[in-house]
């Protein structure tokens, strides 16, 4: 990528999820500057020797502790939400992931800061309906904001050598196939590090704006990526760490309020 179309200072909201994590070793990486937003006193730990991310604190559903947090970046990657709901906490699809976005994307407005990244989707038989109408109702959403969007319909994102469910595994080596798997590349699984370097790549690249991308787009910029970079990931960044943070359950994206 040219260096005139990089992005180089980057917000992640839902950097405590094992996605998010494998999203900053991304961008550190790639030698981006990184601020990521924490839950108001979580233990976050990150392998960070050099004090390269700045972590702050912000409630992404309490609007007034997000004011100025992401001022100065030149991008907002938004990866809160969650697949499971709990009604009877009030934990409703719709606010764990509509509302997160709106929350975050308010921030990004209000502080100045032109473009946000989301992880919506991608529509498969397997995941459920009203899951997946609050992504598409947070995606309208950004359409309408006014800023420079680019909206990530990722499907399932796994740790290497943790995805268990015999239908997800074939689907996982079907869409891993050139040419022949594209499609099956919308609902494929994607491993965790694969889809880590593509959203970094996303993130760095500011001529992505107002695109919809899907699965086979990030396994196409994490290629991108390996091929730029020595080694894709920070050194800092193994299976092994990531797998750490994964819980035992399918993983949620950012964290739960």
């Amino acid at each position: 990528m040219p260096a005139q179309t990089q992005s180089r200072r980057i917000f992640v909201a839902g950097a405590t999820g094992f996605l998010g994590t494998g999203v900053v070793y991304a961008l550190l990486q790639a030698g981006a500057e990184v601020t990521a937003l924490i839950p108001p006193g979580a233990a976050f730990r990150l392998h960070d020797p050099e004090g390269q991310v700045r972590l702050v604190e912000g409630d992404a559903w309490n609007p007034g502790s997000l004011t100025g947090r992401s001022r100065g970046h030149d991008a907002v990657i938004h990866l809160i939400g969650s697949m499971h709901q709990q009604p009877s906490r009030g934990l409703t699809y719709t606010h764990l992931n509509f509302t997160s976005l709106h929350n975050i994307t308010r921030m990004a407005i209000g502080d100045g800061v032109h473009r946000v990244l989301f992880l919506s989707a991608a529509g498969a038989p397997w995941m459920p309906g009203d899951y997946i109408e609050s992504k598409r109702e947070a995606e309208r959403y950004l359409h309408r904001s006014g800023v420079a969007w680019t909206i990530i319909r990722a499907p399932l994102v796994y740790p290497r050598g943790r995805l268990q469910n015999p239908l997800l595994i074939l689907m996982a080596l079907l869409g891993a196939i050139p040419l022949l798997g594209r499609p099956f590349t919308r609902w494929a699984p994607l491993p965790v590090d694969v889809a880590a370097r593509g959203i970094a790549g996303l993130a760095l690249d500011s001529t992505r704006r107002n695109q919809t991308v899907y699965g086979h787009t990030l396994r196409q910029i994490s290629q991108q990526q390996r091929r730029e970079y020595a080694q894709a990931v920070s050194p800092g960044l193994s299976e092994h760490r990531l797998s750490s943070h994964a819980p035992e359950e399918e993983p949620p994206f950012g964290w739960l309020p």
